[in-house]
């Protein structure tokens, strides 16, 4: 049996040429980065990009409100960089300590600014549970956290189901706007935010 003839040796190599170009066309301009280094990229940046926010939950035997820091990843608009940090709000407390003022399966339905103040609609089983305590906690909690968290909101007012409500638990007037009361903060947390101390 003959062997199949080979192709001239000047042939062979002009093909072995074409090849090597058309793959060298085809990755130029292609820099592939490292799968390792491409997934590590993003929580660095994260971590770059992140702001310390406080949230404000009772503590001690007098329930005043205490700061806790936390880091937060911008979630984009001032707007929904407060809807963020009340929904992390409603996660509990990450200090030591401290309490969650609100009943389990409690949340936030919308928040939206119209002007300087908040409006905060709530949602679950906020109107239940506790007494005056609770309820300064539930609503100042929330109003410290963001008065103190964004320069712009100057009031909040609270919504329950996007309704208004009278109160929460029949002891504070949330037919009105809110606005912050440093004599419910602990001290130290009354000097951090330049709030003069309690009459």
């Amino acid at each position: 049996m003959k062997s199949p003839r080979r192709l001239p040796r000047s042939l062979e190599l002009v093909i072995l040429a074409a090849a090597l170009c058309a793959g060298f066309a085809s990755c130029r301009g292609k820099e592939p980065v490292p799968a390792s280094q491409s997934q590590a990229q993003a929580p660095v940046q994260q971590a770059a990009n992140a702001a310390q926010r406080v949230l404000y939950y009772p503590a001690g035997e007098d329930l005043l409100l205490a700061p806790c820091t936390v880091s937060m990843v911008p979630a984009g608009t001032p707007q929904q960089d407060m809807a963020a940090l009340l929904n992390r709000y409603f996660d509990g407390p990450p200090c030591d300590g401290q309490v969650q003022p609100f009943l389990e399966h409690s949340s936030l339905r919308a928040l939206y600014m119209v002007g300087d103040e908040a409006v905060v609609d709530l949602t679950g089983p906020v109107r239940t549970g506790g007494g005056s305590s609770t309820e300064t906690a539930r609503v100042y909690g929330i109003v410290e956290t963001l008065v103190q968290n964004f320069p712009q909101v100057k009031t909040v007012r609270i919504l329950v189901d996007g309704q208004e409500a009278d109160t929460l638990l029949g002891h504070l007037d949330l037919s009105r706007p809110l606005v912050p009361e440093p004599r419910l903060l602990v001290r130290s947390a009354r000097r951090a935010t330049g709030e003069g101390e309690a009459r």
